[in-house]
């Protein structure tokens, strides 16, 4: 075996503990489920609700690996060692922008120009409104011209 197999590999005592751990878990929930059936309770409900139960909360007890598979799958061994390299950028791009003025060159901003050609029209001569695929108006047959 190597070094890494033992390690992950749990000790005699930790599994001893878990059974127990879980043999009271499994303890308390056949007699809330003898509670329940005393009370009244539909003995297929509680026996729903009850699994659903241990199934949500046992997890824990059975958990391998303590790190979780986000971390697993992208370890941040290389990142710490870019971090301190980056810190150091941030510090000589800080200072840099420290002695540099900061100018403000303003433009003039013009909000006079259309983005799209309208989806509906008016007609000039009666009022009525059209779509913008429409050259002659329907009601007054005169040609409809674009603003």
């Amino acid at each position: 075996m190597t070094l890494e197999d033992k390690k992950n590999k749990p000790s005699r005592k930790q599994v001893i503990l878990k059974l127990i751990w879980i043999m009271l878990y499994l303890i308390i929930f056949l007699y809330l489920f003898y509670l329940l059936i005393n009370f009244g309770f539909n003995p297929l409900i509680i026996s729903i609700l009850l699994i659903f139960i241990i199934l949500a909360t046992i997890g824990p007890f059975l958990r391998r690996n303590k790190r979780t598979l986000y971390s697993r799958m992208f370890s941040d061994k290389k990142s710490r060692a870019k971090l301190s390299e980056q810190t150091k950028r941030k510090r000589i791009l800080e200072e840099k922008e420290l002695k540099q003025p900061n100018l403000k060159i303003s433009k003039p901003i013009n909000l006079e120009f259309e983005y799209r050609k309208p989806l509906i029209n008016k007609c000039k001569n009666c009022g009525n409104i059209v779509p913008n695929f429409v050259k002659k108006c329907p009601f007054c047959n005169e040609n409809i011209i674009y603003q």
